[in-house]
């Protein structure tokens, strides 16, 4: 089942999600290459990662209605060499997720599991360990680390500290809803909406 879900929501945003069922050549056959994207994609070894890259282009495909090209900033930002309108990529195993917008944007995609526990120390804020509820510890921990992977991609600002500079303020946890968050930098705070979706095990994020 290739696009599982595609939502266009006010302001010319569009959220857009693939499962990756197919093959790495079914998915060339219909995103139809180009010479210089088709080095790119067999360049890499894991065929994983071949999947994820060709299901985010088509859906930036579907999105756009024309094939993407693409740059990349000296964070690995990606954008249309053509410029707006803005785009922001993700993926995780099994599933590509894009999202398109008039305005600058954000997305992440990250499956709900125990492993995210083991790294939670290094990017859950003191304050955001307060309303965390033990019995949804995991999806609490996936929407943060989604979340504030999300707001890296937005502000595009290199080196960083999740668990300090980026807070996500309390939230009670459910199928979806939005995260009112906080970036501090430079003695200065920014204030972000995030909107989240959990569903078949992932969690998805975006601005």
């Amino acid at each position: 089942m290739p696009l599982q879900s595609f939502v266009e929501k006010a302001n010319n945003h569009i959220v857009a999600v693939w499962k990756i069922e197919e093959s790495v050549e079914q998915l060339k056959e219909l995103l139809n290459l180009s010479e210089a994207d088709a080095e790119v994609v067999d360049a890499f070894k894991i065929e994983s990662r071949q999947k994820e890259w060709l299901a985010s282009r088509l859906l930036l495909k579907q999105a756009l209605g024309f094939y993407p090209e693409l740059e990349y900033s000296a964070n690995g930002k990606p954008a249309l060499k053509k410029g707006k309108p803005y785009i922001s990529i993700t993926h995780t195993k099994g599933f590509a997720a894009v999202c398109v917008s008039n305005q600058p944007t954000g997305i992440d995609i990250e499956l709900c599991s125990s492993r995210i526990e083991k790294v939670a120390k290094r990017f859950v804020h003191p304050q955001e360990a307060k309303y965390i509820e033990e019995k949804s510890n995991i999806e609490y921990l996936t929407v943060l680390w989604s979340a504030k992977e999300t707001l890296y991609k937005y502000y595009d600002v290199y080196g960083v500290i999740f668990n300090d500079q980026f807070l996500i303020h309390p939230f009670k946890l459910n199928s979806n809803g939005e995260l009112n968050c906080n970036f501090i930098h430079n003695g200065e705070s920014k204030q972000l909406k995030l909107y989240y979706e959990l569903k078949d095990g992932y969690a998805l994020v975006h601005c």
